[in-house]
């Protein structure tokens, strides 16, 4: 057999290895990973809003959902990139909110409690890979807002 052959055959026997490696782990880490920052992310931005307005906002009236969550203003009174969900990914569409995997999530109020779901990679719920705000909540930052009106405010002082 020749050399360069064999050496051919090495290299692509690694690649192959290398793309199920990739494939069968490390994309289902990461995106279980960037799940459970969305759940998070969504729970953050909804409680922020709440906190502030002294109202939840409706998932379900797109139109409102829309104004509370993305509609917000500086002390410059310029419009604050995508409100509340400034600096958290996440998509949005006609009264859906959307998990990593592009599947809608659920948003259940009870009194003053806030529940964000995603039912995992699966797309099933009730199964073990679901995520939920409560096993995510150390990742609610109430201050993206906060920093974010503050650079708002930095900009008005420096037009001065």
């Amino acid at each position: 057999m020749k050399p360069w052959l064999l050496t051919l055959l090495v290299i692509a026997g690694c690649a192959g290895t290398l793309s199920w490696l990739i494939k069968s782990t490390v994309i289902p880490r990461f995106l279980a990973h960037a799940n459970e920052e969305r759940v998070a992310d969504w729970y953050a931005a909804i409680t922020e809003c709440h906190a502030e307005t002294g109202t939840w906002p409706d998932p379900v009236n797109s139109a409102e959902f829309g104004e509370k969550i993305y509609v917000m203003q500086g002390a410059d009174g310029r419009r604050i990139e995508r409100g509340y969900m400034h600096a958290r990914p996440g998509h949005y569409s006609n009264g859906v909110l959307y998990d990593a995997y592009d599947q809608p999530m659920k948003v259940t109020r009870n009194g003053e409690s806030l529940l964000v779901a995603s039912a995992g990679a699966d797309k099933m719920w009730s199964t073990p890979d679901d995520v939920t705000s409560d096993q995510v909540k150390e990742r609610y930052q109430p201050s993206t807002v906060a920093k974010a009106r503050a650079a708002a405010e930095d900009r008005a002082k420096k037009k001065k």
